[in-house]
This record gives structure tokens, C-alpha cells and sequence, in this order.
């Protein structure tokens, strides 16, 4: 494993823990077999090519759980649209530092319009629409 790559743990409890194995955007039913072409997992703050010494990268409040690949799917959509994708969470930029912009602090939305913060300890707690990022 490269540095901020999330662990097999990391993916399976996001998977069947957290996400009872949906895409955590449009909430399609995945199977684990499928991971990589069906679904995979995603950064929010993203690696960087060379890797990263940020912990909070490979960090389950930095994983989603995406329909489809970098191209295909939910996941692909972010990589497309990664404008939009920051204004709602989906992605974080990789150049700030600041606790304001760790992965468990910045809320997500998914395609229901719903607000969620990613916890630590592998939870996603929804929160008011209204809540600041």
C-alpha cells in the first residue's frame, strides 16, 4: 500500500458498516465483488501523484463508497464536475491544510439532498442543511 491509500479494513467498514453497501451519492445497491468496476473507493482529499505523510488521507472520514469507477458512475461525475463536487463535499481541496478543511469536518451531500459529516470512528451522522462545512 502507497501512502494515503485506505486500508482493506478502512474500505470493508465503510462498505457493509456504514454504507449497508450502497454509493454513498445515490445510494444504488453494490456488491462486493463488483469493487473497482462496479464501485470503488474514493478520496475526498485527494493522495496527491506522489502519495502523502497526511494520516487523514487514508482515513475512513476521507472515504466514500462511489457507484462506478474514476469514469463511470457517481465517482465518475465527481472527477467530471470537481467544481461542484467541492461546493457539496465530495471533494476537499488537497492543498489546505487548516482543521477547517479535514475530512470529519467537512460535511457531504448526497443526491437526496441530504448533509452528512463522516466521522472517525466510521459513522456518518446527518446533520441540518444549514450547518456550516
Amino acid at each position: 500500500m502507497g501512502a494515503g491509500d485506505f486500508t482493506p479494513q478502512t474500505v470493508r467498514t465503510a462498505f457493509f458498516d456504514r454504507e449497508k453497501e450502497r454509493c454513498f451519492v445515490c445510494r444504488t445497491p453494490l456488491r462486493w465483488e463488483d469493487r473497482g468496476i462496479g464501485w470503488s473507493a474514493h478520496h475526498r482529499k485527494p493522495r496527491g501523484a506522489g502519495g502523502t505523510s497526511d494520516p487523514r488521507i487514508g482515513s475512513i472520514a476521507n472515504c466514500l463508497i462511489l457507484c462506478g469507477s474514476g469514469t463511470t458512475g457517481c465517482h465518475g461525475r465527481i472527477e467530471r464536475n470537481r467544481e461542484v463536487a467541492k461546493a457539496v463535499g465530495l471533494l476537499i481541496p488537497g492543498n489546505t491544510t487548516t482543521e477547517e478543511y479535514a475530512p470529519a469536518s467537512v460535511r457531504v451531500r448526497r443526491m437526496d439532498k441530504t448533509w452528512w459529516l463522516l466521522t472517525e470512528s466510521g459513522r456518518a451522522v446527518e446533520v441540518d442543511e444549514g450547518m456550516a462545512s
